[in-house]
């Protein structure tokens, strides 16, 4: 057997090694986490991207708050009002925080708003 033959026999494991290490690691870095969130709008702010929402506690994960969440298309905002009851799917990716999908579930009366 060939000098080289056994130094390509002796890289291939470690070879091995390094690339399962590196999927490992970049899996975990790029993996996201998505929570379903329901929620009242309270603002809506479509130049910026921005839907603010007072949504129900996220089990284990986050107590109920109002808070700003962005999206990545602002199509996921068309037909959203304020006041609306939606459902919507949050994806957090450190850093970013974003809004995938958001459906209104209930719509308040125009008697209720004030119209």
């Amino acid at each position: 057997m060939s000098t080289l033959s056994k130094a390509r026999r002796a890289t291939v494991p470690a070879m091995l090694a390094f690339l399962l290490c590196a999927a490992g690691c970049s899996s975990k870095e790029g993996s996201a986490e998505r929570h379903q969130i329901r929620g009242l709008v309270m603002a809506l702010e479509p130049a910026r991207n921005r839907v603010v929402i007072a949504h129900e506690e996220i089990p284990h994960y986050m107590k109920a708050m109002t808070m700003a969440f962005r999206v990545r298309d602002s199509s996921v905002l068309q037909g959203i009002e304020v006041g609306d009851s939606v459902r919507a799917v949050v994806t957090m990716k450190k850093p970013e925080v974003w809004l995938d999908s958001l459906i209104v579930i209930a719509r308040m009366s125009s008697s209720e708003s004030g119209r």
